[in-house]
């Protein structure tokens, strides 16, 4: 009698164990098809913003705003406007107190920076191009590991819907429409011994609309030149 009993308790601890292990591979069966499905919604969304982005990023002529700030300071916020034609580049700095503008030519390796506060300017050569940064997010070689580590959501910028890419600590924002990048957000920066998310907004994306005009070196007149 003592052995049937036992011999139940082992069954029934089996019947249990058996249970608990399918119950187990269907939560793995369950992750394993969203994660495969997230990684195929993700792959076709990065193919189409790849797709859009392959159209402006060899551009040679283009110009935007990049406006940063952190989260602790929303304030205090530094806009930068770049503008790039055929080999010159035009960076305008305004963090509220002083701006300061940098032109250069690739050419000739002049650059040129302006104060236009206290009307300075520092003319120099260099190797070194500021303001030639075309931003876009995805590469052929990266679609694959972003395709299966991020989780892109629905979003709206400035009235502009958006992909948002949750990717470790960033969060960036695509413009459905055309591709340009919108917002970056770094979760978890360190500024001022303080923690905080720094983020960079970027508006007013133009192609092939700049002119040689206004691409010309500056006019020095009326500045002290260094």
């Amino acid at each position: 009698m003592e052995e049937n009993k036992e011999e139940r308790k082992k069954k029934e601890k089996k019947r249990i164990g058996l249970k608990i292990l399918a119950v187990i591979a269907i939560i793995i069966a369950i992750i394993a098809i969203l994660v495969l499905i997230n990684f195929a919604r993700n792959l076709v969304i990065i193919n189409d913003m790849i797709a859009k982005q392959e159209e402006f990023k060899n551009s040679t002529n283009y110009s935007y705003t990049a406006t940063y700030y952190d989260s602790n300071n929303e304030e205090n916020k530094v806009n930068v406007q770049i503008s790039y034609k055929d080999g010159k580049s035009i960076m305008a700095v305004d963090n509220g107190k002083d701006e300061i503008t940098v032109w250069y030519d690739e050419k000739t390796k002049e650059s040129i920076f302006l104060n236009e506060g206290t009307k300075e300017a520092t003319v120099t050569t260099s190797e070194f191009m500021l303001g030639d940064e075309l931003l876009y997010f995805y590469e052929e070689d990266n679609k694959m590991y972003y395709a299966l580590t991020s989780l892109i959501v629905n979003s709206n910028i400035n009235g502009n819907d958006c992909y948002k890419m949750i990717h470790s600590n960033y969060n960036t924002y695509i413009n459905k429409e055309d591709g340009t990048v919108q917002k970056d957000v770094y979760k978890g920066a360190i500024v001022n011994n303080e923690k905080c998310d720094t983020i960079t907004e970027y508006s007013n994306w133009k192609f092939n609309e700049l002119t040689d005009e206004y691409m010309a070196k500056p006019d020095l007149t009326g500045y002290t030149v260094k």
